[in-house]
């Protein structure tokens, strides 16, 4: 009985542990997520500007293909996606602007052409959360205060969450055994026979050798976690 009970209290530990890693893991994900939107939306205003400029000169023959053709062939859309930091748009749309009034298409825009979040295309749920980020930007030619079209752009965020799980992985798995050593240290003074002194001297000198070793341990962690954010 005094064993099973040691083991729940270790596992109610460890539940402890990974909750606290499991936070800070959530917190890392949506900086992430967050640096994806904001990236994402770049890339889909350049889309945009392009599509704006061929249009403009191609009217007579227009056509979506063409011009993501053309763009993957000009710029190319791995490295246009690469140098805004994203992975590769699994869908790259575009959406003339009669279409979407004349309800041909669902293009996931409000009567403004600007994303609707609350729109059924826009979203994806899938483990949770929603695995896939919609940017949209409208796009004109000739000047024209109404849109020509839009810009659609579909990002998956499953690879956002490994790629978070993978450049972190080593301060995770840190934290998680200085965390525990912590437990293990504390689980020995509890046990330590006391000296006859004074607590608060016991305890001055009983734990002023794991601080110093936890500090110089986590200035290491946050090094290395600078130096890794810096090279991404």
């Amino acid at each position: 009985m005094y064993l099973f009970k040691r083991l729940l209290v270790i596992l109610a530990l460890q539940l402890v542990i990974l909750s606290f890693i499991s936070t800070i893991f959530v917190f890392n994900f949506n900086l992430e997520r967050e640096a994806l939107k904001k990236q994402s939306k770049q890339f889909t205003e350049l889309i945009a500007k392009q599509a704006g400029s061929f249009y403009s000169e191609n009217k007579e023959n227009f056509n979506p293909k063409n011009f993501l053709a053309f763009i993957d062939k000009s710029i190319g859309i791995d490295e246009l996606a690469s140098s805004f930091a994203i992975t590769r748009p699994n869908i790259i749309s575009i959406y003339l602007a009669k279409d979407i009034d004349s309800g041909l298409v669902k293009a996931g825009v409000d009567e403004n052409y600007q994303k609707d979040d609350k729109a059924d295309i826009n979203r994806d749920t899938k483990y949770f959360f929603n695995n896939k980020y919609v940017a949209i930007k409208p796009f004109y030619i000739n000047n024209q205060d109404k849109p020509y079209g839009i810009v659609r752009v579909e990002i998956d965020n499953i690879p956002l969450f490994f790629r978070t799980l993978s450049t972190n992985a080593v301060f995770y798995l840190l934290l998680f055994l200085i965390l525990n050593n912590q437990a293990f240290l504390f689980y020995l003074w509890t046990k330590k026979k006391r000296p006859a002194g004074s607590d608060l001297e016991y305890i001055k000198e009983s734990s002023i050798g794991s601080i110093k070793i936890m500090q110089k341990i986590l200035n290491q962690i946050i090094d290395d976690h600078d130096k890794d954010k810096r090279n991404k």
